[in-house]
């Protein structure tokens, strides 16, 4: 008896597009609510938090992990169709997305903030610069328009969980500054995971057709 197979067949550029419009949105309301929190009258919590990019537990932050779970995804797939010794920065970069889509749900990095003395974001920083250097050779072997398209997303990426984390670090938690701040910040970690997935999936599609068959036994 055969196997029937199911063939899943994604436009990539219309499922990015609803992505990108997924991103705008949770940015905006998230802006508006906090305003309105702030400057007109007071909201209930339960609605303002289950918008709220700077909590856990809601909305966007499924949001953000199921676009980090994507990119491991495509990351993995970029990594099953070279063959030459850069196989293993695509295998690192998969296995890195997934530890920030599980970190986004689990608040790793939370956790880890309330133990040490100093923000969590300037060990992540040194960190992400020790990585960064050893991803140089990778990033040279790329094509020059996908090499400055990854450093881009990076940068973007980068900027929302370090730059704008280390600004808001002295804000008052309870204020329109502060939530316009993290609001930005979580925006910008959407934006470039959001660059670096449509990156990714567009380079896949120049250079292979690539189909995903579902065994169902």
């Amino acid at each position: 008896m055969s196997v029937p197979d199911l063939q899943i067949t994604i436009n990539s550029r219309v499922y990015c597009t609803i992505l990108f419009v997924f991103v705008i949105g949770f940015a905006i309301i998230h802006w508006s609510f906090n305003y309105y929190h702030h400057e007109i009258e007071s909201m209930p919590w339960l609605v303002q938090q289950l918008f709220d990019l700077d909590e856990e537990n809601n909305i966007p932050t499924w949001f953000s992990s199921f676009v980090l779970a994507n990119n491991a995804f495509v990351l993995y797939v970029q990594a099953l169709r070279v063959q030459d010794n850069f196989k293993i920065y695509w295998l690192v970069l998969a296995a890195g997305f997934l530890v920030l889509s599980l970190d986004e749900v689990a608040g790793i990095h939370e956790t880890v903030n309330t133990s040490i003395e100093i923000n969590w974001a300037i060990p992540a920083g040194i960190m992400i610069g020790v990585v960064g250097l050893a991803f140089i050779p990778f990033l040279l072997s790329l094509e020059r328009r996908l090499m400055v398209l990854f450093i881009l997303s990076g940068f973007i990426y980068v900027s929302g969980i370090i730059g704008v984390e280390l600004l808001s670090e002295d804000m008052e938690e309870d204020s329109l500054a502060y939530g316009f701040a993290t609001g930005f910040e979580e925006s910008l970690e959407m934006l470039g995971a959001w660059l670096f997935l449509a990156v990714n999936l567009n380079d896949l599609k120049s250079n292979d057709r690539v189909e995903i068959r579902v065994l169902v036994t």
